[in-house]
């Protein structure tokens, strides 16, 4: 039996951890106490990594499919077969008919989005999907048309005040900075620590959720209003002068315009229609912009996959904006990067620059792409109503599209009409069914890793690098992601580098040699990291801030962001006929979207994926724990168990989404009962996809 150190890999926990292997098998994962980063923290996820190597349903050999039914071959074979395949679509259809998705599961290992990237520009084809196009991508549009900030963000450890929208990083443990995240590690710990030392926290959010219950302030509105309550408390901010006056002379363009958009956001109006008080929104206005001088405003799904998300996600950077809270020249960010090349941060304003205009575009609705990706909510229509170059075939590498993509029932219907469907997964899950191939990869204490891609998250300078902690079981075939990918171009006759290395089925390049290639820049050096055994800090790659370079200024309303606001503004004064009920989207410790949802662990903790209801709503339909139910939006009903949650406001029904509420359909989700079609928003056609109107169907 050893006790090995390792970094766990298999969600945003970023937990530092120690791993018991006896018989060549991970046995026992704890949480390594003397890890600097995650000081003992583990998170449910990761200590699960025992079931997840050791379970039945691992994939420890790679499938095709023939004649409808599932046949284990050699992952050799299997990848020279769909390789092939792949050659004879492009050789068909084009470069440009063939397209990859990059899961969330993919950015915990490290060579993931880099070896996605090179295939996809090895074999010519611009349509590149990633995860963070479903539901956030409203950040980066917020940014890419008001502008960023080159100087970084504030610390969270150091600041006053913090503003979370739709956000709840003790169980996501992610945390929103404007237009950027940071990993909240060890969540509940740091946020303790955080209330001792004085901070403010205010929260937006239909549910009390285990964040908010640290609140200082907590706004509980309706579904769907986070824009509304940000304009107005830009209103309240702006009346008052509670803005950072200097920073906007400086910095800021549009300030006055920006003022006189969000005058018709009246706090009593805008309270009356989110069901708040008036004087909660008052109170979280000031303290934030009046009574704290530093913290930062920051959003999560919530927000992104409301209706009005892109300029909701607009008016919560516009705080940050307008308040001027942002790293100054000559403040010191502590993180200049570990395995990074050197971060050179400086108080300038990073221009608004609008990358879907230039470009290629999808077919149907002519959508650009957004930091070098095409829109997830097109893969649909890019697969079934592309007039044109219709996607033929697709490498979905740690995703699930089945379950994570908007309509749920045309998803399935496109993925059903590729030529070819190539995932990398280690589990069979909802898109698996569509596949013509899978292909069984490492897990995470199998391969080599390294912090290097995850530094941007962390908020001290931390490092690890890592090899395996185990070898694959004795009678799997199974191969590291990069590996298949560069196997998969060499057959279709697109022989791929990375980093430098071609790579080929004969290839002796490791990870390892991989790894050192793409750090070979950074500061600390790959191997000086690898000496410092389970991760370490490294303090001295603290960086100051250099001074502003350039005169460029924050763009607070362009011309479409002008015509949203005053849209918004017009919506404030018409009566709408309220919803009974609403489903909202949520999360647990347990699973990582869909991940975790077969886990034996999770199965036993939940049974099925609960429809959480407040106790008003309970009573009121004669509900009790355990009961069957349906949630239902025209024909589409979604099954689920109903189960009492206090944290509620009346009205609001929470299921986690990706996975299912019914045993019987194991794969649905609440993804079923998105309209992708209507009551989308422009560039990136995000549709509401939590804040959905639905009733509920009881069976005696």
């Amino acid at each position: 039996m050893t006790v090995t150190k390792s970094y766990c890999r298999i969600c945003q926990g970023f937990c530092g951890t120690k791993v018991t292997v006896e018989d060549d098998q991970v046995v026992r994962v704890i949480g390594d106490r003397d890890d600097p980063l995650s000081r003992g923290y583990a998170c449910f996820k990761g200590l699960q990594a025992p079931e997840q190597h050791n379970s039945e349903k691992r994939l420890t050999r790679s499938l095709k499919r023939v004649d409808g039914e599932w046949v284990a071959d050699s992952t050799a074979d299997i990848l020279s077969q769909a390789g092939e395949r792949l050659g004879e679509i492009i050789q068909k259809y084009g470069p440009g008919s063939v397209a990859t998705y990059t899961g969330t599961q993919c950015y915990f290992n490290t060579l993931n989005p880099l070896a996605i990237g090179t295939f996809a520009a090895t074999i010519g084809t611009p349509r590149s999907f990633y995860t963070m196009t479903i539901d956030q991508s409203a950040k980066w549009i917020a940014e890419s048309r008001m502008g960023g900030w080159l100087g970084g963000q504030q610390v969270f450890e150091n600041a006053d005040c913090w503003l979370f929208f739709g956000s709840n990083p003790l169980v996501s443990m992610v945390a929103g900075a404007g237009a950027s995240q940071f990993a909240f590690i060890d969540p509940v710990k740091t946020m303790k620590a955080q209330k001792r030392r004085g901070m403010k926290i205010i929260v937006v959010d239909p549910r009390r959720t285990e964040t908010a219950k640290f609140a200082d302030i907590h706004l509980q509105p309706k579904p769907g209003f986070d824009a509304e309550i940000a304009a107005a408390m830009l209103n309240l901010i702006l009346q008052n002068n509670w803005h950072d006056q200097v920073f906007c002379d400086e910095y800021v363009s549009g300030l006055d315009d920006l003022t006189e958009l969000v005058e018709p956001f009246d706090v009593e109006q805008v309270a009356m229609l989110a069901g708040l008080r008036s004087e909660d929104i008052v109170a979280a206005a000031e303290t934030f912009a009046r009574t704290s001088s530093s913290g930062m405003a920051g959003s999560g799904t919530g927000p992104n996959m409301a209706k009005h998300s892109n300029i909701a996600e607009h008016l919560i950077q516009a705080l940050n904006v307008v308040c001027g809270r942002f790293p100054r020249a000559e403040e010191v960010l502590p993180n200049g990067g570990v395995l990074r090349e050197l971060q050179s941060p400086s108080a300038t304003v990073k221009p608004p620059f609008r990358e879907w205009l230039d470009g290629p575009k999808t077919e149907k609705h002519g959508l650009g792409m957004i930091r070098g990706g095409m829109m997830s909510a097109e893969i649909v229509n890019e697969i079934l109503e592309a007039p044109e170059n219709p996607i033929k075939a697709m490498i979905c590498v740690g995703g699930n599209l089945a379950a994570a993509l908007p309509d749920q029932t045309k998803a399935r219907v496109a993925l059903e009409r590729l030529e070819l469907l190539v995932c990398i997964d280690p589990r069979e899950t909802a898109t698996t069914e569509y596949a013509d191939y899978v292909i069984a990869p490492k897990l995470q204490y199998e391969r080599a890793d390294a912090t290097i891609t995850l530094e941007g998250m962390f908020q001290k300078p931390y490092g690890h690098v890592t090899k395996p902690v185990v070898a694959p079981p004795a009678d799997a075939d199974v191969v590291d992601d990069w590996f298949a990918l560069a196997c998969l171009a060499f057959h279709a006759s697109q022989p791929m580098s990375i980093a430098g290395h071609q790579i080929t089925p004969d290839s002796e390049t490791t990870t390892e040699d991989l790894l050192s290639s793409i750090s070979s820049g950074s500061q600390a050096g790959f191997d000086n990291v690898f000496e410092k055994a389970g991760g370490g800090l490294f303090p001295e790659m603290a960086v100051q801030i250099s001074i502003r370079e350039t005169s460029d200024r924050f763009l607070l309303v362009a011309e479409d962001v002008g015509l949203e606001i005053s849209d918004l503004a017009v919506k404030l004064l018409e009566e709408n006929q309220e919803p009974k009920y609403q489903l909202i989207v949520r999360r647990h410790r347990e699973l990582m979207n869909s991940l975790g949802a077969d886990f034996d662990s999770v199965k036993n903790r939940f049974g099925a994926n609960p429809a959480y209801m407040g106790p008003e709503d309970m009573t009121q339909l004669g509900l009790k724990d355990g009961q069957a139910i349906q949630i239902v939006k025209g024909n589409l009903v979604l099954d689920a168990v109903a189960k009492t949650d206090r944290d509620l406001r009346p009205g609001v029904v929470s299921m986690s989404h990706c996975w299912s509420g019914s045993p019987d359909h194991p794969f649905q989700a609440t993804n079923l009962l998105v309209d992708a079609d209507s009551d989308v928003q422009e560039i990136n056609r995000m549709p509401v996809m939590t804040g959905i109107a639905v009733e509920i169907r009881v069976f005696d």
